[in-house]
């Protein structure tokens, strides 16, 4: 039997929200709630240096995920089960069509993997908790997502994605190698240069 491979994108295209603020707001109550004064400054201080741009967003999120570790009171499940009313429909997903469900995103995994399993897909590939040292290879995302993506299609002896389903520019690399790919809302910019590029897509429009 032929392997049809889905990919889909998480924030904005599969819950119409940035997972990750939404993760760093419930974080942040959580922590006052908790009376985690250490924890609370430690975000601010984050927050502060990416706004005023010393930092990047993938450095904050390397940062925020080191510094929440081991805080027993982040219930995971409880911050996914808040995300509900951010969910879309998207019919695809109960295709029988494609056997092989991925979901990609930039998002941790530590909420990721959560939301994979409730929506049934087979596995989930994202930005991993923070080991060492910061590095530029570090958050799942652009070039490194679609690499990340084909060494896991390579481990099942795959090397294409049929269907990519995403919302945003940054996923270029692996819309360039998939067969098919689905653009939700996309901006007239982000669909000029597919177009220039002459790549095939359609659009799903959701509210």
């Amino acid at each position: 039997m032929k392997i049809r491979v889905l990919v889909v994108d998480l924030d904005g295209t599969l819950y119409a929200t940035n997972t990750f603020r939404q993760f760093i707001k419930y974080v942040w109550i959580r922590s006052i709630m908790n009376v985690d004064i250490i924890l609370s400054f430690q975000l601010l201080f984050l927050i502060i240096m990416r706004l005023i741009r010393i930092i990047g967003h993938a450095e904050l999120k390397f940062y925020f995920l080191s510094f929440i570790a081991n805080r027993s009171y982040i219930d995971k499940s409880d911050f996914v089960s808040s995300l509900c009313i951010y969910k879309r429909n998207i019919m695809v997903l109960q295709s029988q069509k494609y056997n092989l469900k991925v979901l990609a995103t930039a998002a941790p995994e530590i909420y990721s993997r959560i939301i994979a399993k409730e929506q049934g897909f087979d596995v989930c590939i994202a930005t991993k908790n923070p080991n060492l040292r910061y590095h530029k290879e570090y958050e799942n995302s652009k070039e490194n997502k679609k690499e990340n993506v084909l060494s896991y299609l390579k481990t099942k002896g795959l090397d294409s994605v049929d269907l990519l389903i995403t919302d945003h520019v940054d996923d270029l690399p692996l819309i360039k190698i998939s067969k098919r790919n689905i653009i939700v809302n996309p901006n007239i910019r982000f669909e000029k240069m597919l177009q220039a590029l002459e790549i095939d897509y359609k659009v799903a429009n959701y509210g």
